[in-house]
């Protein structure tokens, strides 16, 4: 018994020692699953397309292969030769070959292929001459991919469209153009453009921000201000035809104001007509925006200088308190700590050594999906990436800031083989990320819910267009009709966006319901008898609606609007007005219309303690500041800081099914298809199928 007491008594003193021993000997390892890293700069090659000794159409590359039919941001016109030069600059990549597609618009089918191997060297740039062996047919687009393969078997996409226009007389619309941007840039010159001008008395010539042909000619010369153009401009061909032309040129400039030295995004527009005697303008269009820098604030007013913009609707987003602030301006998102006097630079693709083309491209966007009292961010990027990881491809990320770390982690990562116009039509109308890591988004005509830590797909609502619905973030809901065609409209869903919840408002048997808009924080919709529903002449469909409704989050009703003998057609929402557009019945199941009625919706006005205010200088004319809270005061600059990326150890990419299939039923070229083109016959007939929704 004794031995054996020994033995244990031996063992637990063994055992003890050990643990003292090792234990000394063994230190504590953290692994940290996440680095930080700067975001990388942009290493794509840039295209222009040359016809004799005229550039244009500067091409961005893709990484990805896109339906090369989707994309037209640019068009070239072929002399009978159908060929041109393109012209391209490598940048940091050695450029080997040129693999060229050659496709049909209509059906996309491929026409011809070929790969250059002899490229010409000019100076720091490469050549390679293009000419199309098929016979191109005059007058018809044709989609073209370009495809650069460098010494490290790198490849990138280039998109443009051609078009077979021997009498297209493009470089004098060319030469006119840039005889005219010159002209206003250089007041000895100016005075050569006062003809082409239409100046009217009534329009409104205090603002930089948006000058056209019938602005000043004063305005149109820059005032005061004494513009410099940072880079080289290369002009981009919209649309062009034998007559006419639309053409755009994109640049930034700088110029010395009553600040300091300030930098700004240019877009130019123009739409001329050639003939024998005399180019004329039929429409020049300009838009300026400052480049937001912390370091104009102001100390006198404590306010933030946002600068020249004609974005007034600019999204404040600020904490409970009103201690912290977020804003985008332009597609860079900041924030600003009022009690740490402390601004950072959140995100943006713009890099310090800028070329002022490829990291200024303005193919995307930021969003800001909310903040939360802590000053942490939820916001997206979308569209064409710039630089970094996913450079040349278009696409949704998501990510979060984390402000006591300042650093941005990526949540999901969503590919779309689109363009960013196409895009950006959908994402814009909704997107939103609650409390729970609840993404919501809507594309393709399909509003999503992405569980951000289950990594749960779920297609919530199908076959919607964002006519179809509507969103209130205030209240966190989103309401839509459970089909588009109102002679199937049946029910509309209401969605709770932070609890998931639903509730539903149901049509009575024989009754549809259709969701017209909403005022305020709440929704409106109306009622009508199924048979009422009637197709018009010009193939639109008449929805007389015997009840409107205005309704809260809840579905709870605040106001009922209907008058025995008249039904409301359609209605128009302005500030806290609804207009309701009227019929009476003529005859059995026919309507004629009638004088339109209105509801005044009751809002209770909120004075922000953050929001936007402007000044008039002698330089810069109008500009706009962010004022701050009544009583704070900016004592000095705030202090600066820029955000670092955080790389997780997982992948984050979320693929839809159908990324690749999202495909406008129609394109709008703006201000650059006559009137007398979009009148003829074959164009009424798309209008009128697209009226009636079966395109």
């Amino acid at each position: 018994m004794l031995k054996l007491l020994y033995r244990i008594i031996i063992l637990l003193a063994v055992f003890a020692a050990s643990l003292f021993y090792f234990g000394r000997d063994i230190k504590e390892e953290v692994f940290d699953i996440q680095k930080t890293i700067e975001m990388g700069e942009t290493s794509f090659p840039i295209l222009t397309i040359r016809m004799d000794k005229n550039e244009m159409n500067l091409l961005h590359g893709y990484s990805n292969n896109l339906n090369a039919n989707l994309v037209r941001d640019s068009i070239t016109p072929l002399d009978a030769n159908q060929s041109f030069d393109v012209v391209i600059d490598g940048k940091e990549n050695d450029v080997k070959r040129v693999i060229y597609e050659l496709r049909s618009v209509a059906d996309n089918n491929l026409l011809e292929t070929d790969t250059i191997n002899a490229l010409e060297k000019e100076e720091d740039k490469k050549t390679a001459r293009i000419k199309f062996k098929s016979e191109l047919e005059e007058g018809n687009e044709y989609a073209v991919k370009i495809t650069l393969v460098t010494s490290e078997s790198r490849k990138m996409n280039y998109y443009t469209r051609v078009k077979l226009q021997p009498s297209s007389h493009y470089e004098e619309k060319m030469d006119f153009v840039m005889d005219f941007h010159n002209a206003i840039m250089d007041r000895k010159k100016a005075e050569n453009i006062v003809m082409y001008l239409e100046p009217d008395g009534d329009a409104d010539n205090t603002s930089l921000s948006y000058v056209n042909i019938h602005s000043s000619f004063d305005l149109v010369r820059w005032g005061n201000l004494k513009p410099k153009v940072m880079g080289e401009i290369i002009p981009t061909i919209n649309e062009i035809n034998d007559d006419t032309a639309s053409v755009e040129l994109k640049y930034m400039i700088s110029a010395e104001t009553e600040s300091s030295e300030e930098y700004y995004y240019v877009k130019e527009f123009y739409r001329v007509r050639y003939t024998t005697s005399r180019i004329y303008l039929l429409n020049y269009e300009r838009t300026m925006e400052s480049v937001f820098d912390i370091n104009l604030t102001s100390l006198t007013k404590s306010e933030l200088k946002l600068g020249i913009t004609n974005k007034k609707d600019t999204n404040l987003v600020t904490s409970t308190d009103n201690n912290k602030l977020s804003f985008v301006s332009q597609r860079e998102l900041w924030y600003y700590n009022l009690a740490e006097n402390q601004a950072v630079k959140v995100f943006s693709f713009r890099q310090k050594n800028t070329d002022y083309v490829r990291d200024t491209y303005d193919e995307h966007d930021v969003k800001i999906l909310n903040m939360d009292d802590d000053g942490n961010i939820d916001f997206c990027v979308y569209g064409y990436m710039n630089r970094g990881v996913y450079e040349g491809r278009v696409g949704i990320v998501l990510y979060k800031y984390y402000s006591a770390e300042n650093r941005i982690e990526e949540l999901v990562y969503i590919p779309m083989n689109v363009t960013y116009q196409m895009l950006k039509e959908e994402l814009d109308s909704f997107s939103y990320v609650n409390q729970l890591d609840v993404y919501y988004f809507a594309l393709n005509h399909k509003i999503y819910s992405y569980n951000l830590i289950t990594k749960a797909l779920t297609v919530i609502a199908s076959d919607i267009s964002s006519e179809d619905y509507v969103v209130n973030k205030q209240d966190h809901f989103i309401a839509w009709q459970n089909n588009s065609n109102p002679k199937k409209s049946t029910e509309i869903i209401i969605l709770d966006l932070e609890s998931g919840t639903k509730q539903k408002i149901t049509a009575s048997a024989g009754d549809n319901i259709n969701l017209l808009g909403k005022i305020d924080n709440n929704f409106i919709y109306g009622f009508v008898k199924h048979n009422s529903i009637s197709e018009q002449i010009d193939g639109s469909l008449l929805v007389p609606m015997y009840k409107i409704n205005i309704a809260d989050s809840k579905s709870q009703i605040l106001k009922e609007y209907s008058k025995n003998g008249y039904y409301v057609s359609g209605i128009t929402v302005n500030g806290n007005v609804i207009t309701l557009e009227r019929v009476k019945k003529k005859g059995t199941n026919k309507f004629e219309s009638c004088e339109p009625d209105n509801i005044l919706n009751t809002i209770t006005s909120k004075v922000e303690a953050i929001g936007l205010t402007s000044r008039v200088t002698q330089k810069t004319l109008t500009e706009f500041y962010i004022s701050l809270p009544s009583g704070f005061k900016i004592e000095e600059k705030p202090r600066y800081y820029s955000t670092i990326n955080t790389i997780i150890n997982e992948d984050t990419t979320l693929r839809l099914e159908d990324s690749e299939t999202v495909v406008e039923p129609y394109t709008v070229y703006a201000l650059g298809v006559s009137p007398e083109y979009m009148n003829k016959p074959e164009m009424l007939l798309i209008r009128l199928i697209i009226r009636q929704g079966l395109y």
